[in-house]
């Protein structure tokens, strides 16, 4: 079956892949946009204009983000930037790989155990089944009230947005408990899939394959076409190699200290 996507466009929308949290602070100049929440700075736009060399945008960005450590994504496309930032302390963070998989080619049989059960989180008490599950897993703290609140009104929007709904989460229940959770959201007909995120103890038995068909199954039937990820290497990505998707680049995630 022939399709439009390729690596070059699959790549596309990997970088093109932002998120903002609701208790953001967003500073921005004329090179450079970070967002600041959790005691760190991401870093969502960087160009170096009229000859600026990678180490002065470097330079340029830890000021604008001050004494917090920034967050900064490299890619085949950034160039020397990984290099620079080795040079100048930042330590790998994360590697993830950007793979896909083509709806086109149906929903792949991923042999979901029967005793793991996945609702779409609809209610605000579905919601605060989320939060011991992510703090859990990605070793942070509990999202203040402000961003809880943030988080309540938009799922009350998504849900009232009936079939233009665009963000979807989703839990994994095993023993009576959450242990997983995962989200979806669609960007045309780009289905970008995040938070994928299991217990330690409940790894392996299937949580996050559930919480992956459960995902694709109503993507699709809302006209998803291409499922994209930035699936962490250890982890996640085994996975979905094996359910079917493709790899097509990587990403490394530095982590350079605040001035």
């Amino acid at each position: 079956m022939s399709t439009s996507w390729n690596r070059q466009n699959v790549l596309a929308a990997a970088a093109a892949w932002r998120w903002t949290p609701y208790d953001a602070e967003t500073r921005t100049s004329e090179h450079a946009t970070v967002v600041i929440s959790g005691g760190r700075a991401t870093v969502d736009r960087a160009e170096a204009t009229d000859g600026m060399a990678t180490a002065a945008l470097i330079a340029h960005v830890r000021q604008l983000a001050g004494d917090v450590p920034t967050f900064w994504t490299t890619n085949e496309a950034t160039g020397d930037l990984a290099g620079e930032l080795v040079a100048q302390g930042a330590e790998v963070a994360e590697e993830l790989d950007v793979i896909a998989y083509e709806l086109e080619f149906g929903v792949p049989d991923l042999a979901v155990p029967s005793d793991v059960d996945v609702v779409r989180v609809d209610t605000p008490e579905l919601l605060a089944d989320v939060y011991p599950v992510t703090s859990a897993v990605f070793g942070t703290n509990p999202p203040t009230q402000e961003f809880r609140d943030g988080e309540i009104a938009d799922l009350a929007r998504q849900v009232e947005a009936g079939e233009d709904r665009t963000v979807f989460r989703y839990l994994a229940y095993a023993d009576g408990q959450p242990v997983g959770h995962a989200g979806t959201t669609l960007d045309g007909e780009v289905v970008k899939l995040w938070g994928g995120s299991v217990l330690e103890d409940y790894r392996g038995r299937g949580a996050y394959r559930a919480l992956l068909r459960a995902r694709l199954a109503d993507a699709a039937e809302r006209g998803g076409r291409l499922a994209l990820v930035k699936a962490r290497t250890g982890t996640s990505s085994p996975i979905l190699r094996r359910a079917g998707f493709t790899a097509y680049g990587r990403e490394v995630d530095y982590l350079l200290a605040g001035e």
